[in-house]
């Protein structure tokens, strides 16, 4: 096998761990998928994660003059398991059988530009587990109404002010006192007699699972720092809906004050 050229290596793992990371992807699995393709190349890499950054540092073990390093910002856009697995599979492919860099290239090509669905199937869906929890925790079918309805109008708006780059904490606070808004004006007009069900469900897209998962993954793997900075992001986030939802019990006459 020819061994690459270190910088365009270098280029494709950037483009590789920049991924990898804005899709969601906790950070020791990041680590080994890019250290195996650049094992796989003939290169040593080492990575540093921080929340805004990560650090890529590549070397060549025959000749230790030539090295890269780069500091890439973190992105963060929708999560996507299916292309965290394509991903996943497509360095070990390149560990088991791929020696040309440029056919890796255009394998993670054509799996990056893999057509997605559409946004607004993901609005749907998310309004259905919404109201499908609602149901579960004990609410009546008027309170899976409003909760649809609410998810809905909820998940439309986060998608949209996303889209704007909005920050993410003014975001939650907004869609957090519409959600719970809608599920008041619902319980006013009588549609439910599970009120508190109502409320409680109509936040449930803000959740912020994922990053709490991936926080304990990452401090179980000893990213330690990454960890932390997830936890933390997700009581901020979190600290957020709960600011969103008293707005809406401050400006409303919902009985949970009474």
């Amino acid at each position: 096998m020819q061994k690459p050229e270190i910088q365009e290596l270098s280029n494709f793992v950037v483009d590789y761990v920049s991924t990898m990371v804005s899709i969601g992807t906790y950070s020791s699995r990041v680590s080994r998928c890019a250290k195996r393709i650049a094992q796989s190349f003939g290169y040593e890499l080492s990575l540093n994660f921080s929340f805004n950054h990560t650090i890529i540092n590549i070397v060549d073990p025959d000749d230790y003059s030539k090295s890269r390093t780069y500091i890439v910002d973190n992105e963060h856009s929708r999560v996507d398991f299916r292309l965290i697995s394509s991903l996943s599979s497509l360095s070990w492919s390149i560990y088991d059988h791929i020696r040309d860099l440029r056919v890796a290239k255009r394998c993670f090509n054509k799996l990056r530009s893999q057509k997605k669905h559409p946004f607004y199937m993901y609005i749907i869906l998310q309004s259905i587990a919404n109201a499908s929890f609602s149901r579960l925790f004990g609410g009546d079918l008027g309170t899976v109404l409003i909760v649809f309805v609410a998810g809905l109008v909820g998940t439309s708006l986060k998608t949209l002010f996303v889209r704007f780059k909005l920050d993410m904490r003014i975001i939650y606070i907004v869609c957090a006192f519409i959600s719970s808004y809608l599920a008041f004006v619902g319980v006013k007009l009588e549609l439910t007699q599970t009120a508190e069900v109502a409320l409680g469900s109509s936040v449930l897209y803000l959740t912020p699972s994922v990053f709490f998962i991936n926080s304990v993954i990452d401090i179980l793997k000893n990213y330690i720092q990454m960890g932390l900075s997830r936890i933390i992001s997700v009581v901020i986030l979190v600290s957020c809906v709960a600011i969103g939802i008293y707005i809406t019990l401050t400006l409303s006459d919902f009985r949970l004050l009474q």
